[in-house]
Parts: C-alpha cells; sequence; structure tokens
C-alpha cells in the first residue's frame, strides 16, 4: 500500500507558471462578462499598458521558481504567498476563513438511551466523540507513520503535503517580541502526543499517543470515562458559579489578530506563567475537542454553531433568584471554541462536525481524514460482529499488544484541567472580545437547502451536464433572479495533482453563462434552445474548470506576479505598479460577491463557511447521486429568498427537460409553467428585460 513517504519519492510534476499571454488573455476573458464596454475598454487598456512590465516581474517569477526547484523540490511558486495570504489576515478567522464539516449521523447511536439517569443524557455525546477520537489517533499514526494510502482520482496520484500540517498545528498571531514576524505564523508541532478538550469554556489535556505515535485508547470504551469526568468536573464547577472557573479563554481566537497578539504578549510577560504555560499546552495540542452542552433542535442553529457557535445571553430577568453571578452572562456554544486550530465538534445530541483552520490545508485534505474517521468509526462497530469487515486503516495488533506497556512512560492518561490566572486586564478583554464575537454572529445567517428530488445521477443522465457545473448554472439563474446582475462568482479546483499543489480560482460568469441565464426568462427562447444554451454554459464551465486543475487559470499567476512585484520592484522606479493591478477590474475580480464551494461525500450531511465580503454571499454544496444539499450565508442579505429560487430553478428545469421528452413524443407543444412567477419573486417573467 503506497505512503506518504513513497507518494513524496514519486517524483509529482511542479506547478506549471502558465504563458503570460494566456494568463492575460484569460484575465480578460473572465472579465468581459462581468463588466459594461466602457469598463472592459479601460481593463483592455490597463493590461497592453502592463505588458511590459509584467514581463519582467514574469521573468522574475520563473527565476525564483528555478532557485526554488532547486533548493526545496518539494515545493510550488505559489505556495509560499499563498500561504502568507491567509496568514496576513488581520480580521476575525471566524465568520472569514474557517469552514466547516457536518458529519452524517452515526446509525449505531440509535440504540444509545438519551436520558436514563443525572449524566446519561450525555451517552450519545460521549460515545460519538470516544468513537471518532479513536479514529482520529489512527489517522494521526498513518500520517506519522507513512501509512497512510495516496490520494488519488482515477489512479492519478495527488500530493500529500498538507496532512503534516492537519495535526499539532496553530495559527499563531504576530509576536510583538519578534521583529520578523509582521503577520500571523503556522506553528506545528510533529511530536504533539496530546489532545485538550474543552466543555463549559473549560480547558482539560491528556496524552493520546505514545512516544512512538501508537494510540493509547485503541477501543473507544477505554476513552470514555476520561470524557465522563471531564463532563462531571465541569458540572460540578458550573454548580458552583465561580465565573473565574469557566474563564472562556477561546473567546480571543475569535479576535482581530492585533488584539490577539497584545493579548498573549501581555500573558507571555507576565510574572506568573500559568497562563503561558496553558496556552503553550493548547497550541502544541493534536486538534481540540468541543463538548457542547447543547442539543440544538433547528438546522439553521446547529449550521451556526458549528461555523462560529451560538451566542445565547442569560439576561437573568425571569428568575425571582437575583443572587445568580452575572446579568447578560453569554451561554453560547462561541465561548466553547478554539479557532485558531482543527476542531472536533460533537453536541449532546452525538451530532458531529469538523471546523478547521484554512491556512495549512484545504477542503479536500480535511474532507479525506474526515471521510475515514466517520468510515472507521462505523467500520470498528461492525467489526465487533464479524471479522470479515475491512479495516480503513493498516493494523499491527500483535506487535501492538506486545510493545504497548513499555511504550506509556511518562504518559499523562488520566484528565488535567488548566487553571488559569486572571487579573483585571484579561477579564475585561475577554469580555470585550467575547461582545465582539457576539455582535460578529449576530450579523450572520444561514439557510439550509435540503433537495431531494434528484442529485448527480438525474443531472447527467436527464439534463446531459456536469452536476457541478449545473449547481453552478443555479446560483447564477437565482441571483439574476433576484438582482438583474451577474456578479464575480469563485470557485476552488484543486491543483494536487502538483507537487504542494492547493487550488485556482474557476469563474463561473461567462458569456455562455449569461446567455443561459437571460434565455431562462426570456419566452421568445423556446425551450430546446434553453436546454442547449444550459449544456452549452455547463460544457465551458467544466473547460474552465478542467484548465485550472492543470494549473492554467489566471488568478494565481497574477497574484504572484503582483507578489513578487511587492517582494523585489517595490522600491523600483523603473519597474512601477503594472496598472493592471490598478485597474477597477483586478478589484472586480478579487470582490467575490458569490463564493461557492463543493465538497461531497456520503459522510458529510452538510458543509459551509461565511460570505467573504461584506456583500456577499458564501455557498457550500454536497452533489450526491440523488440529492443535493446547499449552505448559503451572508450578512442579512436576503438569504431566504435567495435559497427558495434555487430551488425553484431546479424545479421548473426539470419541468421543462421532462416537457421536452413528453412533447417529442406527442404532438403537444412546450408548456410554461407559473413556477417562473415564483422565480422572480412573484413578478410576472414576461415583464423583465433580459438585455441587460
Amino acid at each position: 500500500m503506497p505512503s506518504i513517504k513513497d507518494t513524496n519519492q514519486e517524483v509529482l510534476p511542479r506547478l506549471p507558471i502558465p504563458p503570460l499571454e494566456d494568463t492575460l488573455k484569460r484575465y480578460l476573458a473572465r472579465l468581459e462578462p462581468l463588466q459594461d464596454s466602457r469598463s472592459y475598454e479601460k481593463t483592455k487598456r490597463a493590461v497592453a499598458e502592463s505588458e511590459q512590465s509584467l514581463r519582467i516581474i514574469d521573468h522574475e517569477l520563473r527565476k525564483y521558481d528555478e532557485h526554488l526547484a532547486q533548493r526545496e523540490p518539494m515545493s510550488s511558486y505559489i505556495e509560499q504567498f499563498w500561504f502568507d495570504s491567509y496568514l496576513e489576515y488581520d480580521e476575525s478567522v471566524v465568520l472569514n476563513l474557517n469552514p466547516y464539516f457536518q458529519l452524517a449521523d452515526d446509525p449505531t447511536m440509535n440504540n444509545v438511551p438519551k436520558v436514563s439517569s443525572r449524566f446519561s443524557h450525555f451517552n450519545r455525546q460521549v460515545k460519538r466523540t470516544s468513537k471518532l477520537v479513536v479514529s482520529m489517533l489512527k489517522f494521526v499514526k498513518a500520517i506519522r507513520t507513512g501509512t497512510l494510502p495516496t490520494d488519488n482520482v482515477r489512479g492519478k496520484s495527488m500530493t500529500m503535503d498538507q496532512y503534516g500540517k492537519l495535526f499539532g498545528s496553530s495559527r499563531l498571531p504576530p509576536s510583538l517580541n519578534d521583529s520578523t514576524l509582521s503577520s500571523c505564523h503556522l506553528q506545528t508541532d510533529p511530536t504533539s502526543h496530546h489532545v485538550v478538550i474543552m466543555y463549559k469554556s473549560q480547558f482539560y489535556w491528556f496524552d493520546v499517543l505514545d512516544i512512538n505515535n501508537e494510540p493509547i485508547f485503541q477501543q473507544p470504551e477505554e476513552l470514555e470515562w476520561n470524557l465522563y469526568s471531564i463532563i462531571m468536573d465541569s458540572e460540578q464547577n458550573s454548580l458552583d458559579q465561580n465565573l473565574q472557573n469557566s474563564c472562556p479563554m477561546g473567546v480571543f481566537t475569535t479576535e482581530n489578530r492585533r488584539v490577539w497578539s497584545n493579548v498573549r504578549d501581555y500573558i507571555s510577560k507576565s510574572e506568573d506563567q500559568t497562563n503561558w504555560r496553558n496556552l503553550k499546552i493548547i497550541d502544541s495540542a493534536l486538534f481540540i475537542i468541543c463538548l457542547d452542552d447543547s442539543d440544538l433542535e433547528g438546522e439553521r442553529d446547529w449550521i451556526k454553531s458549528m461555523i462560529c457557535g451560538t451566542s445565547k445571553i442569560d439576561l437573568n430577568d425571569k428568575d425571582e433568584d437575583k443572587t445568580k453571578p452575572s446579568l447578560g452572562l453569554q451561554t453560547g456554544t462561541c465561548t466553547n471554541r478554539w479557532y485558531d486550530k482543527l476542531q472536533l465538534i460533537v453536541d449532546r445530541g452525538g451530532r458531529a462536525g469538523i471546523n478547521f483552520e484554512h491556512t495549512g490545508v484545504d477542503g479536500h485534505t480535511v474532507l479525506r481524514m474526515t471521510m475515514d474517521i466517520y468510515t472507521d468509526s462505523i467500520v470498528n462497530f461492525a467489526q465487533g460482529i464479524t471479522r470479515n469487515v475491512p479495516k480503513v486503516f493498516e493494523d499491527d495488533d500483535d506487535d501492538r499488544r506486545a510493545n504497548r506497556s513499555t511504550k506509556q512512560a511518562n504518559l499523562i492518561t488520566i484528565p488535567r484541567k488548566l487553571e488559569w490566572s486572571v487579573d483585571s486586564f484579561i477579564l475585561s478583554s475577554m469580555h470585550f472580545a467575547e461582545t465582539r464575537a457576539s455582535d460578529l454572529i449576530s450579523q450572520i445567517e444561514f439557510e439550509y437547502l435540503d433537495f431531494k428530488q434528484f442529485g448527480a445521477a438525474h443531472i447527467k443522465n436527464q439534463f446531459k451536464c456536469s452536476p457541478d457545473a449545473f449547481l453552478q448554472m443555479c446560483f447564477q439563474t437565482a441571483y439574476y433572479a433576484l438582482y438583474g446582475k451577474f456578479e464575480t462568482t469563485y470557485e476552488p479546483a484543486m491543483t494536487k495533482f502538483f507537487q504542494n499543489g492547493r487550488t485556482e480560482a474557476i469563474r463561473t460568469v461567462s458569456d455562455q453563462s449569461k446567455s443561459f441565464v437571460k434565455s431562462f426568462f426570456n419566452t421568445a427562447v423556446s425551450n430546446p434552445d434553453k436546454i442547449k444554451l444550459l449544456q452549452e454554459a455547463c460544457k465551458q464551465h467544466s473547460n474552465v474548470t478542467r484548465e485550472c486543475s492543470m494549473g492554467l487559470g489566471q488568478d494565481r499567476h497574477l497574484y504572484a506576479l503582483y507578489c513578487i512585484w511587492k517582494k523585489v520592484f517595490a522600491k523600483d522606479p523603473k519597474v512601477p505598479l503594472p496598472q493592471l493591478f490598478q485597474d477597477a477590474g483586478w478589484s472586480t475580480l478579487n470582490t467575490n460577491v458569490i463564493s461557492t464551494s463543493n465538497c461531497g461525500n456520503p459522510c458529510l450531511k452538510n458543509f459551509g463557511f461565511g460570505p467573504v465580503c461584506s456583500n456577499g454571499f458564501g455557498i457550500g454544496y454536497i452533489i450526491r447521486n440523488d440529492t443535493l444539499s446547499v449552505v448559503v450565508s451572508s450578512r442579512h442579505r436576503q438569504t431566504a429568498r435567495f435559497v427558495e429560487l434555487m430551488q425553484r430553478f431546479l424545479l421548473e428545469i426539470n419541468r421543462i427537460v421532462r416537457n421536452e421528452e413528453q412533447s417529442s413524443k406527442t404532438s403537444m407543444g412546450s408548456l410554461q409553467s407559473d413556477n417562473m412567477k415564483y422565480l422572480l419573486s412573484g413578478y410576472d417573467y414576461f415583464d423583465v428585460s433580459v438585455t441587460g
């Protein structure tokens, strides 16, 4: 079975730098559908005026890549620039950078009772968490021992470099003590062997791997008592009503990076080093386990809890007992998070998900881990019934049992609580961090579309389209129906077929997509022509996707040129900043009003992320064989209305295709649908201009 080490020895091609002329042509082609004729002509002039300086910068970029290939063969020209783009981001990572995955429910949890005694209502939470953690430890071991099977698509290997940054990593704010660090940095501890557990904003830790990266807890049952003891201890502290016992230090990770840096600097210089030692334990942990004291019913609340936490204020205004310690106490799940690291989140009902820091890893990498741990957690249960079930991870049971007793020296396997030393500065900073986080959460809304009428199979067989491209047309049509215009749309394409590849930007809006969307609302266009235009738009999207996956896009190349100019030529009057980067078109292409991502796998129920600009929509979608799920976020735009229009589009395009099939078999002509009025929010689509 191939391993990460084997894959790295297998030479993957370096990510290509496209010819500059091709990049500029693609840049103009992607912008033309988004600009009016006057703006487009101005952009064309800016590109023409920039060619000479861009050639100089492009030559420097290629020299940089050649030197990088000799110095660090396992690298790519965009890698460090893209890495820095995340780390230089100074605002809160919550809702801006961190995505989430919600795992599908575990069917084996159905037989676990929810309530029968004081602590048994935590049964599902504890058991689901234990199963997932045991599987995650197997994944860590596979990475560190080089036994994780290589990612591949249709037998073609993909780079595995991101897995080394998945566990034991932490995004740290700039250090005021180090003048060389002007931005955040990603710290990875390859020797990490412990986890940190959060419950009711309290922190606990214990070791989970031995010195040879062998999981200490081999079966979920071995881990359960540790989790129960943490919950019981925390519940007792809650009964004591001592607010300092709670000390929700995790809210600092929701802060602006400069604010968080100031707090860490204050802690590092404190005479009492208790808090600093605690931070080091958290920073170096494999990952964070967030046990939520909640069992949220509504899907929107659960989605919000996964991506940013909920904000629920206990005003204590209806309780006759006024001895409670705080009026306006934050009791939402937003204080039970540590957003600078990989987090496993499980609520009392056993629902689970992953929230991850995005700097070092992309969605595909985290999806692979999520898929493997979900599968293993189910397979583990099945193996208790029959040994014929195949294993997800390689195992060496006999060797492990023989050596296990000698590998646990000096390990902390019983949970230890992190006690914090607080003063007025820490408490006031914590209060303001929590209120700012609550403000962020109150500004965002989520809607969820669980579409069960059809999925990928129907789209391919009936519509003759790529399912991903079809969903992109759905988003374009719904947005046009609501606002009557087209906006910059982003979808990532993996470039992991190249060494240390990350992503390239697919730009959805094209002349073909605009033609289809406008035809959809034009009664002068026949249904067969609408279907043909849909297929042409989807084909164009698939062509662009294919180019981007081959490293032949425009966004990453141009961004690297911009970074090279800043690094090498910013103070050189002979090479001024090219007009291309000063033109409004550059701003247009980099303001992703509709930011989308497709992350499909049966192990996921849904996934999502926040909008990437103030007036934007964040769209995470999953395409299954028979169903579709879409999570949409925005800062109080008409999110619910937007999602409803998506559903209406899906129903209407299906009706059009089915009617055409029927009409081809009979003498009946095509029929229009009342659904078109819904697509325009009640307005008659006969009166809508389709020429803009």
